[in-house]
């Protein structure tokens, strides 16, 4: 099985807000096939399944599920606004790929 960990990221998320419930992250695909600015919906309740306690910022959990999609190729089929729960209802061990992929995000990035 390859390591996903040692995937250059193809995307940059450009921005985060928080909502209802929720926190969205827009971002972009990078390289030659950018294409439009697409939105992440992280919800709470995805957010403490995935990490406990709060200990991570949003931002890295968001991150690791654009990685787990494009590992599965899922990214480039999706609409431009795309839910944190998508993942589990195409695989059923997304969410163990997707807590194993969580990186903490260093200050300023």
């Amino acid at each position: 099985m390859i390591s996903l960990r040692v995937m250059k990221d193809t995307f940059k998320i450009s921005r985060e807000t928080e909502g209802d419930g929720c926190w969205m992250f827009e971002f972009e695909r990078t390289g030659r096939d950018s294409g439009d600015p697409r939105q992440l919906r992280l919800s709470w309740e995805d957010y403490d399944m995935w990490v406990r306690g709060g200990s991570v910022e949003p931002a890295a959990v968001a991150r690791a599920i654009i990685r787990y999609l494009e590992s599965t190729g899922e990214l480039d089929g999706l609409p431009g606004r795309i839910d944190s729960s998508h993942p589990r209802r195409i695989a059923s061990d997304a969410d163990r790929r997707i807590t194993a992929l969580i990186e903490p995000v260093a200050p300023g990035t």
